[in-house]
């Protein structure tokens, strides 16, 4: 049993669900009619996109995992079409980006999870935008790591209704101070809420909710589990099953084993929910995981030869599972091995659901493989590259993927049919082959924005009173992103934000989150907005230090300092992991 309440006191940050689209979607919309099958009488497909997190390709009983049983996603692996050679880049944010825009994420310049550059900028259009505008009801439950403010939240981008974790999941720095797996607060449609139980159980019954709640319309129901991300921490009861089926291994095995077996026991809930409301029969059912977890989980795995380059370049970094099943328009349950990845799924949906695919979007559409069970006759290309730094590299952790080839860092070749587990390089045996990846490559580098793309905060708009700020946002300085690196005095940053109004505005400096109050112990406070700069002489028994400042329409470097006279080096100045601004009318 899971239960939800908001929480008592605590400051909403968003108020309102809709944002203008600088007339993207106009452009966007017009290209769009109604979904076909409206035209021809019938209702929309529903959506559910189950996405889970960090789950090796090999945790599942159908992919040889010889402990944990999934027998519910292994039905799905069964009935439907099974994409096994699939690809995602590596890491949470420029995965979930692509899952969203269809499009390559070094586009748009998300290029690492922290740092400033994992926040999706609003010139994207994300499936959920189309969705809506197409009349569907669009839900988000879990994990998102695209930003949690202002205009980034889901609440702005498309989705009705959002229920989720600040930042990039549990124990994260945006995320509610102290959540674990069990018992977490969410944000929920921009307020924080409590509840009861453990945070798939939690995730999955909200998505339950929703879906019977938007039964009798179109629905996009995203289910993001924050698991089987670290921290691993085991699931009470399926522990003691495992146990009890005789099950051993170390605290975090037994961990990530209940983990993986609870989300099975989730899925198999949902889509014995659809049953109930016989939806199943035109409901698309998709379930994948966000970023290959290398052989873990694979009987006697094979040797790795990294070949001097980091591993975030390699196949079994990239390979994920993907199903779908779609009973209303699938023609038979098979293995496709037609080459895939993560950036196809927002074209997939678009077609399923009638809609006219973008013209912009890398991606493409799988839907002739789920409902007409044929290969593509011409081979095609595939780009995964993830620099994991805030700017990127030419060829950096790049991988270059055709059904027989992978070019890497564009120099070296494998034979991906021959020679899956990338052992030899054989670039000098085929240097035509080698060329004419480079010049895919280059295409595609040569068309990314000359500039990087910059997601700026926006205080002071009418749509957001008030906006927190926090440290692992910061597109320069240092880079935290856990809660056990809050208590610091080393670190800070610059956060790039946008002054939407001219104004008096009230900024409120914490080295801790509201929900948990400390005290800064500094004696003095500088905040610097541009080249203005403001400070105070402060108590080091403050928990908070406030400033009101006018002023202007524009767009600046936001930093800030905390000051101390202590002897230690090292403790002399830091910047505030968070700032609470809102704008005085």
């Amino acid at each position: 049993m899971m239960m939800v309440k908001d929480h008592e006191g605590l400051t909403s940050y968003y108020n309102y669900k809709t944002i203008s689209r600088i007339g993207l979607l106009l452009v966007i919309h017009l290209a769009l009619y109604s979904c076909s099958d409206v035209n021809n009488g019938k209702q929309e497909p529903n959506i559910l996109l189950i996405l889970t997190d960090n789950q090796s390709y090999y945790e599942l009983s159908c992919n040889r995992h010889e402990i944990v049983k999934t027998p519910n996603i292994d039905k799905v692996a069964k009935q439907g079409v099974v994409f096994d050679n699939f690809y995602a880049t590596p890491y949470c944010s420029p995965s979930r980006a692509e899952l969203l825009t269809g499009r390559y994420s070094l586009r748009y310049g998300i290029h690492n999870t922290i740092g400033g550059v994992s926040i999706l900028p609003t010139t994207e259009i994300l499936i959920s935008d189309l969705l809506k505008d197409a009349g569907y009801t669009c839900g988000v439950f879990g994990k998102w790591h695209l930003g949690n403010e202002y205009p980034f939240n889901p609440i702005y981008r498309g989705f009705d209704e959002s229920f989720i974790h600040d930042g990039g999941g549990i124990g994260q720095f945006p995320d509610y101070y102290g959540n674990t797996h069990i018992d977490a607060s969410y944000n929920h449609n921009g307020k924080f809420v409590s509840s009861l139980g453990f945070s798939s159980d939690v995730l999955f019954h909200e998505a339950q909710h929703f879906i019977k709640e938007n039964q009798n319309n179109p629905f996009f129901c995203f289910v993001s589990t924050p698991a089987t991300h670290g921290p691993w921490q085991a699931h009470p009861e399926k522990l003691k099953e495992l146990k009890k089926r005789g099950i051993e291994g170390t605290d975090k095995e037994m961990a990530l084993y209940s983990m993986i077996e609870n989300i099975d026991d989730n899925v198999g809930m949902l889509l014995s929910e659809l049953d109930s409301l016989e939806l199943t029969e035109n409901t698309l059912v998709i379930i994948a995981t966000d970023q290959g977890m290398r052989y873990r989980g694979l009987p006697n795995p094979p040797a790795v030869n990294n070949h001097g380059l980091p591993d975030d370049v390699l196949d079994f970094r990239h390979k994920v599972f993907c199903m779908m099943q779609f009973p209303k328009k699938q023609k038979q349950a098979y293995k496709s091995m037609a080459l895939a990845g993560i950036v196809d799924i927002p074209p997939t949906i678009i077609d399923v659901c009638g809609l006219e695919v973008p013209a912009n979007m890398d991606g493409r559409s799988l839907k002739p493989l789920l409902t007409d069970t044929k290969e593509w006759d011409d081979d095609r290309t595939v780009i995964v590259q993830c620099p994991r730094n805030r700017k990127r590299k030419k060829y950096k952790n790049a991988s270059v993927k055709t059904r027989e080839w992978r070019l890497l860092d564009g120099k070296l070749l494998f034979n991906a049919i021959e020679d899956p587990y990338q052992l030899e390089d054989v670039s000098a045996k085929h240097p035509q082959v080698v060329d004419s990846l480079n010049a895919i490559y280059n295409e595609f580098w040569e068309s990314l924005p000359t500039e990087p793309i910059l997601a700026r905060h926006i205080i002071g708009a009418k749509n957001a009173p008030e906006i927190r700020l926090n440290a692992m946002d910061w597109y320069k300085g240092n880079n935290p992103h856990t809660q056990g690196q809050i208590p610091s005095k080393r670190n800070n940053g610059v956060w790039p934000v946008t002054i939407a109004n001219d104004g008096l505005y009230h900024f409120e400096l914490r080295s801790f989150p509201r929900e948990h109050p400390k005290t800064i112990a500094a004696n003095k406070t500088v905040l610097k907005i541009g080249e203005s700069v403001f400070s105070k002489i402060t108590d080091t028994e403050q928990e908070k230090v406030t400033f009101e400042v006018e002023l202007k329409t524009g767009q600046y470097d936001l930093s800030t300092f905390f000051e101390s006279d202590s002897s230690d080096e090292n403790k002399k100045s830091w910047g505030a992991n968070f700032v609470y601004i809102n704008r005085i009318e």
